[in-house]
Formats: C-alpha cells, sequence, structure tokens
C-alpha cells in the first residue's frame, strides 16, 4: 500500500519506516486505476497522527472495498520480490567466482538456493531481502573499490550507498561500514591505484579513503531527497505533516517497557515516566535536523518510528517473553533456524581454516568479505530489536561464499575427501529443505527438534506470518458443522476468504460471530500461547489448548483443537 501511494499518489504517509527505493520496484508496469483508495476522510487523515489506523485504512481499502483485488495484487509483487531474490543468488555467484573460481560460485550459490528462510523470505513483499542484495553489492563494491578505484566503480560505490539509506533504515549502518572498510584499506601496506595513479603513502592512502567516504555520503544525502522527490512533507499538501509529538509518545512508551522489562503499567507509574522522559540525543538531533528541513519529514520519522520502537518491543526465546532484548537472541535464531548441513559445513570449514593459511595473500581479500558479518553480528546482538531471524538475513551470503571458497581450496588440495564431504552435506541439506516443503516460514532445523518443536523456541516472524488463511478457508468449507473460534496472527481479513468465525482475545482479525450452538472448534496460531500481551486468565486458556493434540494443523502454522 506504501508502494502504491507513494508511485501513483505522490503521498509517503503510509508504511513509512520503510525507506521508499524499493517500493518504487514493486509498483512498476502498474496503473493507479488497479486500485481504488478514497485518500480523504478522518481514517486518511489519521495516518499522520496514529499508526493504530494504518492497519484499519489498508484492510478497508484491500479488503472492503468493492473493485479491489488484493491477492492478485500482492502476488503480482512476490513475483517481482523473487526477481530480487534470484538477483541476490547472482551476486553471491559472482563473488564466490571472483575469490576463488566457478567450484566456489557453485556451492555458494547451492547453498543459498536450498536455503529454507531465504525460500521462505525471498518471495514477501519485506525489505529484508533487498537489503541483504543492497549489503551484499555494496561490500563487493567497497572490495573492487580497494583493488583499484576507478570511476566507474566509484559511481557504483556511491549508488550502492544511495540504495543503502533508501531500502531499510538498518542501512544507515552502510555509513560508519565504508568508513571503517576505507580506514582499513588506507592502513593496509598494499599500495592502491587510484585512478590513474598508485598511492604509495599511507597518509595519502588515508586522503583517497576520506575523498571516496565524502562523495559517496554526499550523494547518499541527494539520492534520500530525490526518493521523496526532493518534497519535505509526506503529501503534496505542505500543512498535512506526521505528528511528532505522537512518535515521542509512542517512544517513551517503548522504553519505558524496557525499563521495566514489562508489557503494561500502571496508568500513573505510564504518566510519572513519561512526564520525566527526555528524549535522547538521536531524537534531539533528527528533531533539529527535521526543523532545518535538511531531510525529508518522512525519512526522519520512519528512522524515528523505528529507533522508538527498537527500544522496547516483546520478543520471546527459549520459553521466555521479555522486552529488554537478550544479547544471545540472534545466535541462538540462527543456530535453530539454518539447516543443520549449513551449520555442520561451517564449522567444518572454520576448522578447516584455522589448520591451513587463507589461500590469498592479500589482505584485502580477507578483510572485505568478513568485515561486514562481523559488525552486523555485533550490533543485531547489542540491540533490543527481537523480532525475527529476517534481520540477520544480510549475513547469510557472506556465510555461502565463504563455504564456496573453502570448498574450491579443499577440492584443490584434497579432491576425493573433500568430495564425499561436500557430497554429503549437500544431500542432507535438500532432505532437510525438501522435508519442509512447502512451509519454509515456520522451518527449523533437525537438531531443534523441527516444525513441531518451534513455537517453544522463537516467536514473531520466526514461525506465522499469517499466511494460512486461505488453508483455514479450505477446511471451514469441508467442516460447516462447527463453529470457528479463532486467534490469527497477520494482516489479511479473514472474512475476504469467506471465513466465519467468534473473534478470541487478541486476534489481529475484526470481530465477525456470535457464539452460536454449533461444536466448537478453537484455530490459533502456533504463536499464541505465548503472546506477552495476554491477560493471564487467557494465556493459560490457550496454554490447556496447545497442551491437548491438535485435530489438525494447517501450514504449519495454525492449530485446530477441540475445546479442553
Amino acid at each position: 500500500m506504501g508502494a502504491w501511494l507513494q508511485t501513483h499518489y505522490n503521498d509517503f504517509r503510509v508504511n513509512p519506516e520503510d525507506p521508499p527505493l524499493w517500493r518504487y520496484y514493486l509498483t512498476l508496469g502498474t496503473s493507479k486505476s488497479e486500485l481504488r483508495i478514497q485518500t480523504s476522510g478522518l481514517l486518511w487523515d489519521g495516518l499522520l497522527r496514529e499508526d493504530s489506523s494504518t492497519a484499519l485504512f489498508i484492510k478497508n481499502v484491500l479488503y472492503f472495498t468493492s473493485g479491489n483485488d488484493p491477492d492478485a495484487m500482492i502476488g503480482a509483487a512476490r513475483m517481482k520480490m523473487l526477481i530480487l531474490g534470484a538477483a541476490l543468488g547472482t551476486a553471491i555467484a559472482a563473488w564466490a567466482w571472483k575469490l576463488r573460481g566457478p567450484i566456489a560460485a557453485l556451492i555458494a550459490v547451492a547453498a543459498f538456493c536450498f536455503d529454507p528462510n531465504f525460500l521462505a523470505h525471498s518471495p514477501l513483499v519485506k525489505d529484508d531481502v533487498p537489503i541483504t542484495l543492497v549489503f551484499l553489492l555494496l561490500m563487493m563494491t567497497i572490495w573492487l573499490v580497494g583493488q583499484r578505484v576507478t570511476p566507474l566503480r566509484w559511481a557504483t560505490l556511491s549508488l550502492a550507498m544511495g540504495a543503502a539509506v533508501t531500502v531499510k533504515f538498518s542501512g544507515v549502518l552502510a555509513i560508519p561500514l565504508l568508513g571503517l572498510a576505507l580506514i582499513i584499506r588506507a592502513l593496509l601496506p598494499e599500495p592502491w591505484p587510484f585512478l590513474k595513479w598508485t598511492v604509495q603513502s599511507r597518509v595519502r592512502r588515508l586522503a583517497v579513503a576520506g575523498s571516496l567516504a565524502f562523495v559517496s555520503c554526499a550523494f547518499s544525502y541527494l539520492f534520500v531527497w530525490a526518493c521523496y522527490r526532493f518534497r519535505y512533507g509526506p503529501s503534496t499538501d505542505s500543512s498535512q505533516l506526521f505528528d511528532f509529538d505522537q512518535l515521542l509518545r509512542n517512544a517513551a512508551k517503548h522504553e519505558a517497557f524496557y525499563f521495566y522489562n514489562v508489557f503494561s503499567l500502571p496508568a500513573g507509574q505510564f504518566r510519572q515516566w513519561t512526564d520525566h522522559w527526555k528524549p535522547d540525543v538521536m531524537f534531539r538531533l533528527l528533531f533539529w535536523i527535521s526543523k532545518l528541513h535538511l531531510l525529508p519529514q518522512t525519512w526522519v520519522d520512519g528512522f524515528l518510528f523505528t529507533y522508538g520502537r527498537a527500544h522496547g518491543r516483546a520478543a520471546f526465546l527459549l520459553g521466555e517473553s521479555y522486552m529488554d532484548g537478550r544479547w544471545y537472541y540472534f545466535p541462538v535464531a540462527m543456530a535453530v533456524k539454518t539447516p543443520l548441513a549449513t551449520l555442520l559445513a561451517f564449522v567444518i570449514a572454520s576448522v578447516y581454516w584455522i589448520a591451513h593459511r587463507w589461500p590469498s595473500p592479500l589482505w584485502w581479500n580477507v578483510f572485505s568479505p568478513t568485515l561486514f558479518p562481523i559488525l552486523y553480528v555485533a550490533v543485531a546482538m547489542g540491540s533490543h530489536l527481537n523480532l525475527g531471524i529476517r534481520h540477520v538475513l544480510p549475513v547469510y551470503p557472506f556465510l555461502f561464499i565463504f563455504l564456496g571458497i573453502t570448498a574450491a581450496d579443499g577440492l584443490r588440495r584434497f579432491p576425493r575427501p573433500t568430495m564425499a564431504l561436500v557430497s554429503l552435506l549437500l544431500l542432507g541439506l535438500l532432505f532437510e529443505t525438501y522435508a519442509a516443503y512447502p512451509d519454509y516460514i515456520p522451518f527449523f532445523n533437525i537438531a531443534a527438534g523441527g516444525w513441531q518443536n518451534g513455537p517453544r523456541l522463537l516467536g514473531d516472524s520466526n514461525v506465522d506470518w499469517g499466511q494460512d488463511l486461505p488453508a483455514l478457508a479450505e477446511w471451514q468449507h469441508q467442516h460447516p458443522q462447527y463453529q470457528l473460534f479463532l486467534n490469527y496472527s497477520g494482516s489479511a481479513e479473514p472474512r475476504y476468504y469467506h471465513i466465519r468465525y467468534f473473534n478470541l482475545p487478541r486476534s489481529d482479525a475484526m470481530p465477525d460471530e456470535s457464539i452460536d450452538s454449533r461444536p466448537r472448534v478453537y484455530a490459533i496460531s502456533d504463536a499464541a500461547p505465548h503472546d506477552p500481551w495476554l491477560p493471564q486468565a487467557d494465556k493459560d486458556f490457550y496454554k490447556k489448548l496447545a497442551s491437548q493434540k491438535p485435530i489438525a494443523v494447517l501450514g504449519h502454522c495454525i492449530y485446530l483443537y477441540s475445546p479442553p
């Protein structure tokens, strides 16, 4: 919806927490008449003030406006997302080939193509795979620039930097990343070819690094303005601006949840907190930038919205719900959501390089592919945003390339045992991925107990994004004698799929039927028993349901139970 409005209505009020570049791509080849949207009224104006208005507005447009076909619209967008996934695989193969030849490329792209997490997330209309592609291309370009600076490579570096900060707000990490990478390159003893010169002294190499960083960041700044059409406000009406006071209230709320590590506060305690709460340096800096119109207000609003919510977001890990983040969340998520064959391959490859020297005589070829995953994982581990493995997807292409390089070197030194080991690991990967088909979102590896044990380990987008309403509609069509009691986790609308239900507590669905005399069947999301926002009585009820053997499991996400 954000893509449609920004492209066809020149309006950025929906989904400001995702920068706009990749969303322009989603609407290529579409026309304004394909989707009917009411761009006036209280709901439309409320989008600038209340985040809660967004879901209601989108549901109203997609599911309750005559003539709109949300499945066709989203399906077309998902096909475009798959193209970006294919581009990511191509980039992985290209860099692995450059580093170690065709065998490395083949192994790396095989590890990518049969990874359940990328099979799950590549077609989703979300920015996780696009930012993964951008980060990989950025680091590949930095590697090439570190070998030799040419006008084309310098221009490509600037484009990659601009793309990073306009695809996802985590792309802002590209700025310190670029600075650190160029400083490392300048300090290495290797001469640095720069345009028609070869820079020998360390001081001059540092000057080259500074020039590259300054020009690339300056271009990124202009790129941000261009993506928002060189306009400060979200609307063509300059009087319509985002409500920053509401933004501050939301930030204060999430920081209070983090500080107390609770999911609700008594009204008096919350007022006391907000009365004494002061915005931190980041808020004050960006408010000042916005006040001077140095950046588009939509970009500032989206960044601060994301930043504020990251201070305290509900998360679930290993049976515990919390608000204050866990440093080990992403290591655990990667350990249980990565195929076992890939994990074993990484351990074997690490041991291999501990026992053998890295193949490249140039330190730059070692630093440039390893700097990003180390920095990115460190930042993720320090974050309070423990929502899903999708937030560390940008690390995986570097892991796949590492495996490809290791396999290629092993095949050169020890061809027979390496071939046997690589074949065994690939067969294991194929088996584990095929066993999860076609439900890859709730994938957990064999060692973690598979999808059956997944909801006991992780929550949120690791297990369920509301993708199985059509399966639930089919089940209800075959069993009309039951009344459905529903706890749905997702943004679609069950009634659009002709599902009739009585809404349970904390369901994302809108209210529908009242209770009748038919026998009951409870359909609950697999994350429902661990929902930290539920009152204890409702939480106990969901856990009691989950302790039973389900009647059926739809898409490994929606569990059907008889009354307890």
